[in-house]
Parts: C-alpha cells; structure tokens; sequence
C-alpha cells in the first residue's frame, strides 16, 4: 500500500484547537436534551441547567473521559458502513485491506434513467437494490439503499430491516428514527449476528450507531431518546457532527472544526461517564453554505479541509476515530459534475484521512442511482489499484525475465509469463470507458457521454437479472416475521 499522509496541523495547532474546544464546553457549553445525561454530568461536577438543557463542562472532567477512551476503539469506516481498515495505521492514511466499496445509504429519492427523474422509492426498489448489492463482490456490508414510501413512516425502518434481512446474506445497517423503533431493531441485530458479543459491541448489522449533532452546540431530542435506548444493547456509540461552514458554524474550517469537534467531545464525554465500558469514535460530514445559492456544497476544498481537519485532530490529539464521508457530491444526475466532483472530494480525503469507496449517491446522499453505482465501481478500481503502490519483489521485478528478453527481437514481455501472472491484478480493466484508438473524425461529447451511461444502465440490469433469491432458513424467517409483526402491532 501507498505510505504516509497529508498532515494538515503542526502538534502546536493541536493543541490550539484542543484548547478551545475545552474553552467552548466551559463557557458555551453544550444543549443535551436527554436528562439522562444531564444528571449523569451534574452528578459528575459540571455545571448543568436543568431547565435550559444547557451543560458546561469542566476541563478536567473532558481530559479524564477523553483520556479513558484514547486508543480503545479502532475500526475505521466511513458515516456508518463497512469497517474497510480494521486499525488506523501509523502516519498512513486508512487503506481498504480489500477491495471493498460502501453500498446503501437509506436515502429517501431513487433516480431513474433514462428519463432522468426523481422519485419515491417503492417496495420493488428496495429489494432489487439490496439485491444488486448482494451480487457485487465488492460489497461487504448491504446497508439498506431507500427509505421505502410504501411503509409506514413509524415503522418504515423496521419493516426495511425485514427484507434486507430476507434478500442478502451480509447485512449492513439501517436508520433508526425514533426510540421506540430501537428495541425491535436490537433483537433483528442480536438474531443477524447470532448474539455474538464482540460483534454486537464493535460492529453490529441491522441497528446503526451513529447520534447526529446539531450545529452549533446541541444534541436533540430524537438522537438522546435513540441514545438512551441503544445504550440497553451495549452497541459502539459514534456522535455525528454536519458543520455547515458559514451556516451553522464559523466560516472559517479552523472554527467550525472547534464546534463539531466540542460536540463530538461532549458527547462522548457525557455517555462515557455512564457507559465507560463501550465504544466511542466519531464521524464529520462537513459542508459549505453556497452564498450565491444558499445551498450546502460538500465538495469544496474549505468543507473537505473540515473534515480532513477533524480526523487529524482526533487521531493525533485524542487517539480517537474520526470518520470521513466521500458520498456526499452536489451532482444531481450521473455524469461529468458527479465524476468530477466525487473523483475531487474522495481523492482529497484519500490523501489526508481515509479511502472508504461509496458507490450511486446523488444529490447531497440524498439519491441513489446504479447507473452512477456502475461508474463509481470504474473509478474505485483505478482508486483501489493506485492504493496498492507498487510490490518489490524478485517476482514483480524478474531480472531474468529483462535479460531475456532484451531488445526484444526474439520474443516481447506481451507473451511473457510474467504478464500472464499480474495484467488482472495490475491493469486497469475499464468495462464502461472508451479506451480504444481513434477510429472516426468526429466524436460529439453528448453521444459519448450517452454510451457510457448506456453501458452502465445495462451492466446493473445484467447483475440484477442474474441474481437467484438468498436461500433463508425458515426459523430464521420466522423469528424476524415474529419481531417485525410485534413491532407494527406496538407501534
């Protein structure tokens, strides 16, 4: 693999910003709404306004809790997916170990093409996307792709969890909404994993894990209530911070990294002093407010630098993890935009934080297309294999290989063993780019640009007709039938 990293701060500019966060929770503090842990706070010391909601955080109280989870947690993964590096590496950015992509990310529109629109996800859509995901070798983890229109809004997570559960043989994750949806979810999560411990508490399927703060300063209502419910089960706890630079937090990434960072800290500060036995780690999806627009851009160089920002200040300051999220691009169809800007935003977090591969988000994550999937595939590979670096070895070298074959009058490298053995695992095999001479005098833009998302419509339909429905044992079906039928008669 490619060694080293992209270091954004000098260990002076850690300190720096650690101190403010400490300054930020002492003097601002933070708004919980969940009086769980405001009593568990005062309980420890800190000043708390019961009323207000409002906390401020004694310096010393941070440092200990920050201390006791320092190098507990080491997964890394993007948001909430796959833990594509299983440790963060020494001043190396965080690899995939394999080639691995991150699929599904319960967005709540479908893109169809051709006809380019946007729709409601429907109960086909699930399946035949969990489906899809199932098919790709790529894909470890099926998160579930849509928030499906045709379920009640209520149980809508539970009912998804179903046929995920029912139509792949690796399931991921799926969005909780409410605290009264966590227990249902918990008991599809302890069946999946077969009420294996490590995984329920490092890397559970089924639930996800991830308390999304809301800038400046405050955990709400619906993240506490899912929180205190979640913490019964013993699964990690990640705090999820989406600064908006100019929006909801400073403009400047040295300031907004303070106020995702003191929501980050506060959170695991607050949890940690009730459940220290857990694990802790964060995520950041940063974004910029578009002046011209108003609205939220997140690939640009000052929102990438937020996030890359953040990761360093955790891994080197806290030895906590902290998660960066590639999938989120403005493009609102597949296409040169979406390329380009994916290619941007993954390749610079690629260089200062981590390399997770999403695959099919459009439109701020909030769509998903398998057009776009199949092309994102074609750009991940290329990614991938650069990532690799390169092997030295007396094989990947062959001196004997080079004296043989000298100048190249008796015989070529094309014949060559050697070729045989590595043209798969190092060349770029591209199925949907057109990598072929010249042949015409004129080639229009559009009709290219049309052949290449031809290809990949045709290539995910080719995938899914092929898929055979996953062979469920009836007692497994049976059970999760008996808890999500239990869940929609409670809730």
């Amino acid at each position: 693999m490619l060694k080293g990293i992209i270091k954004i701060f000098k260990d002076n500019e850690l300190d720096r910003l650690h101190y403010a966060v400490l300054d930020v929770l002492e003097k601002t503090g933070l708004k919980i709404d969940g009086l769980f842990l405001l009593k568990g706070l005062a309980e420890a010391g800190c000043k708390v306004d019961f009323q207000k909601k409002i906390v401020w955080f004694k310096p010393e109280i941070v440092e200990k809790q920050i201390l006791q989870q320092k190098n507990r947690y080491k997964l890394v993964r993007s948001s909430l997916t796959y833990p594509f590096c299983r440790e963060l590496p020494e001043d190396d950015i965080a690899n995939p170990e394999e080639f691995t992509v991150d699929y599904g990310f319960n967005v709540v529109w479908a893109y169809d093409y051709p006809g380019g629109k946007y729709r409601e996800p429907m109960i086909k859509d699930q399946v035949d996307m969990i489906k899809l995901g199932d098919a790709l070798d790529c894909v470890k983890y099926v998160n579930i792709p849509y928030v499906c229109s045709e379920f009640n809004a209520k149980t809508e997570t539970i009912e998804s969890a179903r046929l995920l559960l029912l139509n792949t043989t690796k399931p991921g994750v799926v969005e909780v909404n409410n605290a009264a949806q966590v227990k249902y979810l918990a008991e599809l999560a302890y069946l999946a994993a077969d009420n294996n411990m490590d995984k329920i508490r490092t890397d559970p399927p089924v639930i996800t894990y991830v308390y999304c703060t809301t800038s400046p300063l405050k955990i709400d209502q619906r993240s506490c209530g899912v929180l205190e419910q979640s913490l019964k089960y013993g699964f990690p706890v990640c705090f999820a911070p989406m600064p908006i630079l100019g929006g909801t937090t400073p403009i400047t990434p040295a300031g907004s990294i303070v106020v995702a960072a003191a929501e980050i800290i506060g959170g695991i500060t607050a949890t940690s002093l009730l459940h220290p036995e857990l694990f802790y780690f964060g995520c950041s999806i940063s974004g910029e407010m578009d002046m011209h627009t108003t609205n939220i851009r997140f690939s640009t160089p000052a929102a990438i630098l937020t996030d890359a920002g953040l990761h360093q200040l955790f891994r080197y300051k806290y030895g906590i993890v902290l998660n960066v999220e590639p999938a989120y691009i403005e493009a609102k169809s597949p296409g040169i935009q979406a390329a380009m800007l994916k290619i941007f935003r993954q390749m610079a977090l690629g260089c200062t934080a981590g390399s997770s591969l999403p695959i099919g988000t459009l439109d701020n994550a909030s769509a998903f297309s398998p057009v776009q999937a199949m092309i994102d595939l074609e750009f991940n590979k290329a990614h991938y294999k650069f990532l690799k670096g390169i092997e030295i070895s007396d094989k990947t070298i062959d001196l004997d290989l080079i004296h043989e074959i000298g100048f190249s009058e008796k015989a070529n490298y094309l014949g060559s063993q050697q070729t045989m053995d590595y043209f798969k695992d190092i060349l770029w095999n591209s199925e949907l780019f057109d990598t072929t001479y010249r042949k015409n005098e004129s080639y229009k833009s559009y009709k290219m640009d049309a052949e290449l998302l031809e290809k990949a419509d045709c290539k995910w339909k080719t995938i899914l007709s092929g898929v055979k429905n996953v062979n469920i044992d009836k007692i497994y079906k049976r059970k999760i039938d008996d808890i999500v039928n239990t869940a929609l008669r409670d809730i």
